[in-house]
């Protein structure tokens, strides 16, 4: 915080640069001061001098990216300060605040230039000469956009021949620059994979690597049902939002603020942290331009029918795996079961001898069967022991379903829970009591 203000102090007499507004596939990189004037030490910003030329990078201090030709320089003097685009991406704009001294026509032969420009164009310039376009020195912030360049300098440059000096001292102070920088491939995704698919333990949980070219693996996007839920960064340091109070995301300080790979990658969304109802659940990996690449896609909670509640299988954008029977009759459904012998919820039996138990999931909608339905079963046996030991019982056409229990089971109840949705409460449920006796007549009952 202190070292803001100490830049927001140092810049109070000076222009604001204009804003840089969010573009498609742009990042852009600030140097000496942030957008919201913290210091930088001008990451990306090459000094050279030859001659009776000076450069310095006093930013980081609070001061600027300077150059200089003293009176008395020799020809061919220079000082430069160069940015050269990362690889992967070009130049299309370039916002400074700078200052000249010196700059003004003069009626001798042409002395000293100060140069703004890039590999493709001259930007702005200003000769000492009797016909300069620059009449003083330069204050107001220039804003150069619809550039294509692979980069950019400022230059001050003695014109004179090699055996001549130029009289007049000319300098050039660029307090803030920022450069845009285009990056028009979208980072590549691999190595998906579901740690768990969030059916029992409610939480979906995945994991993936990512590699980019240009500005880097920025962050990750959780997106459901389109609307963007959460963002996991997925670097550190530089690549953060340098004005995280503003609407454009892609400002930072360093040119690759990113990392070019990431690897095993987590993400987790809790289901208790969305509205009831099947949900369209989206992962994307943005890079440091806002290019994103979709890492992953399914339906969390899944409708319990063939595909819900299964291995977490990603689904096509837009699909669901809700077919022949909708959302509306699979919320409905309820289950009702009965002993295939006693026709009842009730049953004696004689220990050894086959219990089959018969039921159905339909809709009180439409009366329909929902087919492909999970329903767990559990066995309560005693007051105290409830186990899942039945999972994966799926129901057929028309909703049936058909359970055979072991030989050997003692007396018990056995409940049958469906959940419309995976994960999620139960929405139906049905209780049988199984009496088992043996060939006296006793009670069978290991655990009471």
């Amino acid at each position: 915080m202190h070292l803001r203000r100490a830049g927001l102090l140092a810049a109070a007499s000076l222009a604001v640069l204009p804003a840089a507004p969010a573009a498609a596939d742009t990042y852009t990189v600030y140097g000496c001061r942030g957008p919201e004037n913290a210091l930088n030490g001008a990451d990306g910003w090459a000094l050279a001098q030859i001659g009776d030329a000076n450069v310095a990078n006093t930013c980081a201090a609070g001061g600027a990216l300077s150059e200089t030709l003293a009176p008395g320089a020799r020809g061919g003097s220079v000082a430069r300060l160069r940015f050269d685009a990362p690889a992967g991406t070009r130049i299309v704009r370039v916002s400074a605040r700078r200052r000249t001294g010196g700059v003004q026509r003069s009626e001798q032969t042409l002395d000293s230039t100060y140069e703004l420009s890039t590999d493709t164009a001259i930007l702005e310039k200003c000769a000492l000469a009797a016909d300069s376009p620059c009449t003083s020195d330069l204050v107001d912030p220039v804003d150069k956009q619809g550039l294509d360049a692979s980069w950019a300098r400022f230059s001050v440059v003695c014109t004179k021949g090699g055996d001549e000096t130029c009289t007049r001292t000319l300098r050039a102070d660029i307090e803030q620059v920022a450069v845009g920088l285009k990056d028009a491939a979208a980072p590549t995704v691999s190595g998906v994979s579901v740690i768990d698919n969030g059916d029992t333990s409610g939480v979906l949980r995945l994991r993936f690597d990512a590699a980019d070219a240009g500005g880097g693996v920025y962050r990750a996007l959780v997106k459901v049902d389109g609307v963007l839920k959460a963002t996991a960064p997925l670097g550190g340091g530089a690549c953060t939002d340098a004005a995280p109070a503003d609407a454009d995301p892609y400002q930072f300080t360093v040119p690759v603020p990113c990392p070019p790979l990431v690897t095993g990658v987590p993400i987790e969304l809790d289901s208790r942290a969305l509205a009831a109802g099947p949900h369209t659940v989206q992962v994307d990996v943005e890079d440091a331009a806002g290019n994103a690449t979709s890492a992953y896609v399914t339906q969390f909670p899944r409708p319990n029918v063939d595909g819900g509640g299964g291995n977490g299988d990603p689904v096509a954008p837009g699909s669901t795996p809700v077919a022949a029977q909708t959302i509306e009759e699979i919320l409905s459904a309820r289950l009702s079961m009965r002993f295939d012998r006693s026709k009842s919820t009730r049953l004696t039996n004689r220990y050894g001898r086959r219990v089959v138990i018969r039921g159905t999931l339909r809709s009180t909608r439409t009366g329909k069967g929902i087919q492909g339905a999970r329903v767990d079963v559990y066995h309560l046996v005693g007051k105290k022991r409830r186990s899942l030991t039945k999972t994966g019982l799926k129901t057929r056409a028309g909703g049936a379903l058909t359970l055979i229990l072991p030989l050997n089971l003692d007396t018990r109840q056995i409940r049958f829970a469906y959940r419309a949705l995976r994960p999620g409460p139960v929405t139906s449920e049905r209780t049988l009591s199984l009496t088992v006796r043996d060939a006296r007549g006793e009670l069978v009952q290991r655990v009471k």
